[in-house]
């Protein structure tokens, strides 16, 4: 009987063994998953921040090149001002 218990004493010790061993696995895991994702998501911040300011770079460049083109030329600027009005007024207006 002494054995017995003996015996399921090992066993018992062995699967907290393997239950302990089990869970430092899982908390290993999930520590590294969790430093991927922050480093994804770090690369995904700075590559959004980056796409941002080129595309400000480039829309501030256009608007200076239209302020210029407009300065240059006013009277071709106001002209196809008036186009445009024109097309959108005649696309919009309901003909019945």
């Amino acid at each position: 009987m002494a054995q017995t218990q003996t015996t399921h004493r090992t066993y018992l010790d062995e699967a907290e063994a393997l239950k302990t061993a089990a869970a430092d696995r899982i908390t290993d895991a999930a520590a590294q998953a969790q430093d991927k994702v922050h480093d994804a998501t770090t690369r995904m911040r700075d590559t959004v921040v980056e796409t941002a300011e080129r595309g400000l770079d480039t829309a501030q460049t256009l608007q200076s090149d239209f302020d210029s083109a407009v300065r240059r030329n006013p009277t071709l600027a106001v002209l196809g001002a008036v186009g445009v009005g024109m097309v959108l007024g005649l696309a919009l207006t309901k003909r019945g």
